[in-house]
């Protein structure tokens, strides 16, 4: 499987402290059945803390423990870009990276309210050639209230990528019947982990959100979301 958020890279964000607890992840995900990870550090984070050069090595260095363990995982470097009205010039200036050097690029939509910048934002990022990819729609207040604007976005070939904990109710029962209604109305294209730890509240195990998404959507429809799909993306493929 592919999994195309997660918070593995050690002491960056709200993920794990250090390179230790990276590798557990590693460990996990590689058990659970997870062959290529994009870790996606927090934009802001990185640009107010640290550099991509600094994120890069770490990547670098995670892959050789890894390597040296002979698990079969390889982790590649995308970003999770908050949505504000600087994030298009941050991508022209290299500070807001795409999901792995692809025209895809993660965007986290601001959690609360509906800010005058969104369709704007959105539309500038994609005159650059990139296509948004919404991480946790199902988690966006101004979807939840409004779910027409999230298929008015995916209409203009916007992607959305729904979490694998949201079905399994990490969120709540609310989130969880949210995320099922964005399965039934075709309003998801990717399930990813979000991982932040290498067990609960968020390991990074896809099979059991895949396993969830069967019983709503198919076994071949969530496979894709786990599988093609996102690999599509990572090697930055139409689908």
């Amino acid at each position: 499987m592919y999994d195309l958020h997660a918070h593995i890279l050690p002491g960056v964000d709200d993920g794990p402290a250090s390179m230790d607890v990276s590798l557990e992840i590693a460990r996990a995900a590689a058990k659970n059945g997870t062959q290529v990870m994009l870790a996606t550090p927090h934009r802001k984070d990185v640009t107010e803390d640290w550099s991509v050069d600094h994120i890069r090595s770490l990547v670098d260095e995670l892959n050789a423990l890894v390597q040296a363990e002979g698990l079969d995982f390889r982790l590649l470097l995308g970003m999770e870009n908050h949505l504000d009205a600087d994030l298009p010039g941050e991508v022209s200036a290299g500070r807001a990276l795409p999901m792995n050097g692809s025209r895809y690029i993660l965007v986290e939509m601001p959690f609360f309210g509906r800010p005058d910048f969104i369709e704007s934002s959105l539309a500038e990022v994609m005159d650059l050639g990139l296509v948004p990819v919404l991480a946790h729609p199902e988690r966006i207040e101004v979807f939840q209230q409004d779910v027409g604007l999230l298929q008015q976005f995916l209409a203009l070939g916007m992607l959305s990528q729904i979490t694998a904990g949201s079905l399994l109710g990490q969120w709540g029962d609310e989130v969880k019947a949210f995320t099922v209604e964005l399965l039934h109305l075709g309003l998801a294209h990717i399930i990813a982990s979000d991982t932040h730890s290498p067990q609960a509240p968020r390991p990074p195990g896809l099979a059991e959100g895949a396993e969830a998404a069967a019983l709503v959507v198919g076994t071949a429809n969530a496979q894709d979301m786990v599988l093609s799909t996102p690999k599509a993306i990572m090697e930055n493929l139409s689908f």
